[in-house]
């Protein structure tokens, strides 16, 4: 942990966000289905349509936020969450939930790229995507407790309603929190900048598109390999939700000393492409399941696979980072990192589907094209981000200012 005030305010920040989330995440099915009496199906609906609202806000609030302040801007979405989670208990019907849950959904994807605008400003450039790397871990941290506090209120009918008033408050807590930050000094704007330049550079996209098959672990751990396990496997079947705590804990455990030299573009770039090798050798080891239906090597490869797998994923994470801040202008941090985060938003929405499709109908073979897929985005990871990086115009004098 950080000994200065600042990165400690941030850090706690992102508890009181994270602790939020874990609540909401982990108990909303339960909460909607039986507290509002809405079917699966309904549920399933509207968190997806809640998902994709991401593709638009992701971008939108990061130019917002270069133009506004991040700072003044993430009090404003920490305060509408917290108004939105809030109204949650009101909903008793599925078109009042479908309205709500995409609002809600539309307005937290925004806090992403705020929030790291918000470090970008704050924080030098040399130690952001070590502050990034703490958030992170904190971030599981407080996810987890949350999801402790999601079990204790579905213990009862009555407790349900503590779901989402828990995690309004948190958000209100968060808000706060925010308001003790300092103000970040205002950047210059260059002449001739427009906004939105950032998914209108086909070399940045470049970045991204390549950077979304290198966050296939995501999909990989949370969705392909319990369903893989759980129906083409002889697993035991308790194994997979102890393998899913064993990726938290290592997360939590080895996600900063994991960040280490990925904050130059150069850097990352080299951290982005190894956490691809450890994502095929990840998917090759869990492929071996399909040659051979035995108990023993289905425990041995899958629960090496997840250590692989969560090696890639603290890797791919770090890079990242460094990554965004280093291909984003100091004047237009939130655009460029809320486009950048468009590769984990494609991956949370078409990987599990493709992923698990892939493995599932072909097998084996499946999880080869994953792998082989994984090893193509290594080799393009350094090339197309070094392109990107000299695209960046030097800053120019200053003309105008926010």
């Amino acid at each position: 942990m950080p000994t200065d005030p600042l990165r400690r305010k941030l850090i706690a920040i992102r508890l009181a966000e994270s602790i939020g989330k874990g609540v909401f995440l982990s108990g909303s099915v339960v909460y909607f289905t039986l507290r509002v009496g809405l079917d699966a199906k309904q549920v399933g609906l509207g968190l997806s349509a809640a998902g994709l609202s991401a593709f638009v806000s992701s971008v939108l609030f990061g130019v917002i936020a270069d133009r506004v302040g991040a700072r003044r801007l993430l009090i404003v979405l920490f305060t509408t969450l917290a108004v939105g989670f809030g109204l949650y208990t009101l909903v008793g019907s599925a078109a009042q939930f479908y309205a709500l849950v995409v609002a809600v959904g539309f307005i937290e994807y925004g806090t992403g790229p705020t929030n790291g605008a918000l470090v970008g400003n704050l924080v030098p450039a040399d130690e952001r995507v070590k502050l990034k790397a703490m958030m992170r871990s904190v971030f599981n941290i407080g996810f987890s407790i949350g999801i402790g506090v999601a079990a204790v209120a579905a213990l009862s009918q009555r407790l349900l309603v503590l779901i989402p008033l828990t995690t309004a408050a948190l958000m209100v807590g968060a808000a706060l929190l925010v308001t003790r930050l300092p103000d970040a000094p205002s950047r210059p704007v260059p002449v001739g900048f427009k906004r939105f330049a950032a998914v209108r550079d086909p070399r940045f996209l470049a970045v991204i598109g390549v950077s979304t098959i290198l966050a296939s672990h995501v999909s990989v751990i949370l969705v392909t390999m319990p369903l893989w396990a759980l129906n083409r496997t002889t697993l035991p079947h308790f194994l997979v939700p102890l393998l899913l705590i064993f990726n938290t804990v290592f997360v939590i455990l080895f996600q900063v000393r994991a960040s280490r030299g990925a904050d130059t573009v150069a850097g990352a770039g080299r951290l982005a492409r190894r956490s691809g090798y450890w994502l095929a050798g990840g998917c090759l080891v869990i492929a071996l399941t399909a040659l051979e239906d035995n108990v023993a090597l289905a425990c041995v490869a899958i629960v090496a696979g997840v250590l692989i797998l969560s090696v890639a994923e603290v890797m791919q994470a770090a890079s990242g980072w460094g990554l965004a801040f280093g291909l984003a202008p100091e004047h237009a941090q939130g655009e460029y990192l809320g486009a950048f985060d468009l590769h984990v938003i494609t991956q949370n929405i078409v990987g599990p589907a493709v992923l698990s499709g892939l493995v599932i109908t072909f097998g084996f073979w499946g999880w080869l094209g994953i792998a082989l897929a994984a090893l193509a985005a290594s080799a393009l990871i350094v090339p197309v981000a070094h392109r990107s990086q000299v695209t960046l115009e030097p800053e120019p004098a200053p003309a105008t200012s926010r």
